[in-house]
């Protein structure tokens, strides 16, 4: 049986009432599921050979933390913490505009946090020409904060079905979606069906992003920076022209 791929992407992902959801509803779905794990694809990659740090997600300094705590080395143990705080402040910051924005029934608070990661990335671009002039624990502090904006954005658009950067759930949630496939018939293996191939979208995306950093960071270094930046610049201009 012949799958159209669009098609069968193409139905809401957000339960039975997205029946009815406009195709620019989709179009931007769509469009944040690709453009996000992209920039951030190309931002881990360049956050690892700038700061020989795995900018994706927090998991992996939760036992170093333990491990400084433990050893007594406080400063960087709060160097860490302020890390995780940035994170936890990119997700804060994306969700308070969102729900202010419906609060207050206005149209482009949300644009607000994207406005910041096109700023960050800019100057982390700007400064990163002399290598001296990135600061060690607050610039990847900003890139946390930025990672965690995007993460917010695409989790919001999407009812938290995705994320930018977190791959390994992705992958575990690809798995389950699989194995569901077996396992269900009609309305419910479709919408299954439909999940699985945003993640593999998402995926996909998110390699791609990551190997234009690999081909372009060694010939301009940091500037790869502006390229995640005018991507999410261009998610902002979509947003302003869309109605």
């Amino acid at each position: 049986m012949k799958i159209d791929f669009l098609e069968t992407i193409k139905a809401p992902f957000f339960g039975p009432e997205g029946a009815t959801v406009r195709k620019r509803s989709f179009r931007r779905v769509m469009l944040n599921a690709i453009a996000y794990p992209f920039s951030t694809g190309i931002v881990i990659y360049a956050g690892l050979m700038t700061f020989s740090m795995v900018l994706t997600n927090i998991t992996g300094f939760l036992p170093q933390i333990a491990k400084d705590l433990y050893e007594g080395q406080l400063n960087t143990a709060g160097s860490i913490f302020l890390w995780l705080f940035a994170f936890f402040m990119g997700g804060f910051f994306a969700g308070w505009c969102s729900e202010r924005e419906k609060l207050l029934k206005t149209r482009y608070l949300h644009l607000i946090p994207l406005l910041a990661v096109v700023l960050i990335y800019a100057a982390i671009a700007i400064s990163g020409q002399k290598t001296e002039n990135l600061h060690p624990v607050a610039f990847p502090s900003m890139i946390l904060f930025t990672i965690g904006v995007l993460n917010a954005m695409v989790s919001l658009t999407t009812s938290s079905l995705i994320k930018a950067s977190q791959m390994t759930g992705m992958v575990v949630e690809l798995g389950v979606d699989v194995a569901e496939l077996f396992h269900s018939e009609g309305e419910k293996h479709r919408l299954i069906r439909r999940e699985a191939w945003l993640r593999i979208v998402v995926m996909c995306s998110f390699i791609g992003g990551a190997m234009m950093s690999v081909a372009i960071f060694p010939i301009i270094g940091t500037k790869v920076f502006y390229i995640p930046s005018g991507i999410v610049a261009g998610v902002m201009l979509h947003d302003l022209f869309r109605y």
